[in-house]
């Protein structure tokens, strides 16, 4: 419990000696001083006695010192932060290490200002990619280092970083009330450099395959042997739209064959904090989709490319994972592995070089632009409403669809 006491260290004023006991964000005795211009004892008592109610109360606003850098670090161990899911705690621990600590750290969180974060997202585009920041690259033929080529940054990372700033100083603000208002709020983001021939018009507009570029992936993947691994789970991503974290998270248990369903129960995450977790999806919620004979036949192809393994490895695979997709030795495979080979395989081939996820986005839009109900496909994407799927996917759904959907907003909103 906080005290306050008086001592007299001048014959013009007394100083009250606050004591806030152990400071939860340096680990260190917090102690305050403030100075009452008086030289009437009584003065001085009814100002102790005001502190001590306003101490109470929790309406007390102590003059804090503690950096970003400090509170930082106090943060990512309180309890809401270690509620996060373990890929969010992980990338904010990477905004915080790698730019904002190095950057901002020793500043004050009282002292911070909107002007202060406008400088630090500014600089975060004059740097760019943090690869910017690695040495040339090592001589070839003994020539000289090879200057690497510049990457830039997009702004959902400058959003990202701005986010998590925000969030940090509504927790200083409404938990540990060292903060009177935040700074980030309702805040104008700088523009990051956009490359030559920038479009703003296709900046929120998902990429996807055509469907010749599917008919050439899915040849191209059955016909190159190092892309065994991932023939099926391409076939599967591309007739389900899920997740990659999910797919990789399929039990066999999940699949009905007879009914031709798939049970989206979970998803599969690694982060350097934990490893390997099966977690909720997205939306935290379980969803069941219908598949065709194409997907089952894709499951069974897996079923026969992992037999030999099982029976070369015998006790040593992995049996109780029970996962379709995993690896040789039955245990998950890294959520990265097929991000990291997709989109150079995609370039080999000749066909446009988009990630993993675009497959996801790929089956959505095929989906809507034949027509399907966009109902339909936001429950079959596990969207947490159909409003995100059709922010997302507008672009894909036939004319005559959109205005029935503008027709339907007008009808609800009359008043």
């Amino acid at each position: 419990m906080a005290t306050v006491r008086i001592e007299r260290r001048s014959n013009k004023a007394f100083t009250l000696i606050i004591d806030h006991g152990i400071d939860p964000i340096t680990k260190k005795r917090k102690k305050e001083a403030r100075t009452i211009q008086t030289d009437d004892e009584e003065v001085a008592e009814i100002e102790r006695l005001k502190i001590l109610t306003d101490l109470a109360k929790k309406t007390y606003k102590p003059t804090n010192k503690v950096t970003l850098k400090e509170y930082i670090e106090y943060w990512f161990g309180t309890p809401t932060a270690k509620k996060l899911a373990s890929k969010t705690l992980e990338s904010y621990k990477n905004c915080a290490e790698k730019r904002i600590i190095p950057w901002i750290g020793n500043i004050k969180v009282r002292e911070l200002t909107r002007d202060d974060l406008y400088k630090f997202y500014q600089h975060m585009i004059e740097v760019g990619h943090l690869d910017n920041l690695k040495p040339p690259l090592p001589p070839k033929n003994g020539g000289k280092p090879e200057p690497r080529k510049r990457k830039e940054i997009s702004k959902e990372v400058i959003l990202y970083h701005h986010r998590f700033i925000s969030r940090l100083l509504n927790y200083a603000i409404y938990e540990d009330r060292i903060l009177e208002q935040n700074v980030a709020l309702k805040m104008e983001l700088p523009d990051p450099v956009q490359p030559e021939g920038y479009n703003p018009d296709e900046e929120d507009t998902v990429k996807v395959f055509s469907q010749d570029e599917i008919l050439k992936l899915e040849a191209a993947a059955a016909d190159n042997p190092k892309a065994a691994p991932y023939m099926n789970l391409i076939a599967v991503a591309l007739r389900t739209g899920m997740r990659r974290e999910e797919l990789l998270a399929l039990r066999w248990e999940d699949v009905d064959f007879k009914n031709h369903t798939i049970m989206v129960r979970r998803a599969l995450v690694h982060t350097q904090l934990n490893g390997y977790e099966f977690k909720s999806t997205k939306n935290k919620k379980r969803r069941l989709i219908e598949v065709t004979d194409e997907v089952l036949n894709a499951f069974r192809a897996e079923a026969r490319r992992q037999a030999p393994y099982k029976l070369r490895l015998k006790d040593k695979y992995n049996k109780k994972n029970k996962l379709i997709f995993c690896r040789e030795d039955g245990v998950q495979s890294h959520p990265d592995t097929i991000s990291s080979w997709f989109p150079d395989f995609c370039k080999s081939i000749g066909i446009t070089r988009l990630g993993f996820h675009c497959l996801r986005h790929t089956h959505a839009s095929h989906l809507l632009a034949t027509g399907e109900d966009i109902s339909y496909v936001s429950k079959r994407l596990g969207h947490s409403s159909m409003q995100v799927t059709y922010d997302k996917y507008f672009h894909f759904i036939p004319h005559e669809k959109r205005e029935s959907l503008k027709e339907l907003d007008k009808k609800f909103n009359k008043k």
